[in-house]
């Protein structure tokens, strides 16, 4: 049976990168992407970070540290066009690719020798050397046996550099073990803390663990993390279009509506749906579509982009009112309505130059808590109390109706 070979790409200070490429002026320079509206460093080049310039760094704070920083604003649409580029050279491999994010992903090299003649480690290789030739911008990668090997091992040493972990359990375990817990997936700053007040520092610690100790710790995804830990990961590559991850959620009404506050709501309910999965995975989205069907199943679709990513629903709320009054340009009953997200980022910071945004973000994770724990009905917003009366409604008209028969 032929091993598995699975390659993780993480494009390094990509914002800050593909600035450097646009323009050959800033190249070797110190240069940070933002400040225009956030007032922080969204992404530094390695020059700067060798300054001790850093995200999510208030941009003034920055400037202090060296005040003839180069300040860019950011320009997404470039950087979706750049990504485009690097997800077109990895397609040249295998069509086996999973976008994680806008500037990382996993490709699936298993059996790359028999169509490209040349193995995995090789296929990597002149991957990395073609999108530094042709895109001016780097990328780290990791080799390995599975996705959790190669992740960590693309994050691991950067920027520019291949890491290969031998395809030999006990290599894989000398590699995983020694590592910080913070490397394993799901486990952030808050986790790690908690975990480390319980003596877990290592790897190796958290895969000696007894189940039910874990569980206490981390809650139901005790049983995952141990396995991770023991480097357990099954994990298929699982194909995803070359244009964006999306997450999305659509609704077939059980009446056809003309109802636009009902709309709206279902809009809304819909978008924060999405969202909660958005947050699960620790991603940021740019861009929203809405796709309505009339009674007649005629459909309409279109899409507005913000100007930064977001994880908070509210942000994109103006954005399903003006879609909606966009694309429903007939008064002709709705019978379905659907809404996607898409332009995936990671690790683009929340934070604002006032705290509003973080403590949206902070308000949304609390809120997604709570529903998880008591059921969504626990915390409702103005959109889920009218669609719950909505129910109740219909619900009162169809008994009156039965009533009368």
């Amino acid at each position: 049976m032929m091993k598995r070979a699975i390659l993780h790409f993480d494009a390094d200070a990509f914002f800050a990168s593909v600035e450097q490429a646009a323009d050959r002026h800033l190249r070797g320079k110190p240069i940070v992407v933002g400040g225009l509206h956030r007032g922080i460093v969204a992404s530094a080049s390695y020059q700067a970070r060798q300054l001790g310039i850093y995200t999510p760094m208030p941009i003034g704070r920055a400037r202090r540290l060296y005040p003839k920083l180069i300040v860019v604003p950011p320009r997404f649409e470039l950087y979706e066009q750049f990504s485009g580029n690097i997800f077109g050279m990895a397609e040249e491999m295998t069509p086996l690719i999973e976008k994680q994010s806008i500037d990382e992903g996993y490709l699936d090299l298993t059996g790359t020798k028999a169509c490209l003649g040349r193995d995995p480690y090789a296929a990597a290789e002149k991957f990395g050397h073609d999108v530094h030739d042709w895109l001016k911008i780097t990328i780290s990668q990791g080799l390995a046996r599975n996705k959790l090997l190669s992740q960590i091992a693309s994050k691991l040493h950067k920027p520019d550099k291949l890491t290969a972990v031998p395809f030999h359990r006990d290599q894989e375990l000398a590699f995983l073990h020694p590592l910080p817990v913070k490397w394993l997936p799901t486990i952030g700053p808050t986790t790690a803390q908690l975990m480390a007040s319980a003596g877990l520092t290592a790897i190796r610690q958290v895969s000696q663990m007894p189940l039910n100790f874990l569980a206490e710790l981390v809650g139901k995804n005790a049983k995952q993390l141990r396995d991770f830990s023991r480097n357990i990961d099954d994990r298929l590559v699982t194909t995803t279009q070359s244009d964006a991850l999306s997450y999305g959620h659509q609704e077939t009404f059980d009446k056809d509506t003309t109802d636009r506050a009902f709309i709206e709501a279902k809009l809304r309910c819909l978008a924060d749906r999405s969202f909660v999965r958005l947050r699960k995975d620790a991603k940021q989205i740019r861009t929203i579509t809405v796709k309505i069907r009339y009674t007649d199943m005629d459909e309409h679709q279109g899409q507005l982009s913000l100007r930064e990513p977001t994880d908070v629903e509210e942000h994109v709320y103006p954005l399903l009112s003006r879609l909606l009054q966009r694309l429903w340009d007939r008064r002709v009953r709705l019978r379905m309505v659907h809404v996607k997200l898409s332009n995936v980022y990671s690790g683009f910071s929340q934070l604002d130059l006032f705290g509003v945004k973080q403590r949206q973000q902070t308000l949304s994770t609390l809120r997604d808590t709570i529903r998880q724990r008591f059921g969504e009905r626990a915390l409702m917003g103005p959109h889920d109390l009218l669609l719950s009366r909505s129910q109740k409604l219909s619900r009162s008209l169809t008994v009156a109706a039965l009533m009368l028969l």
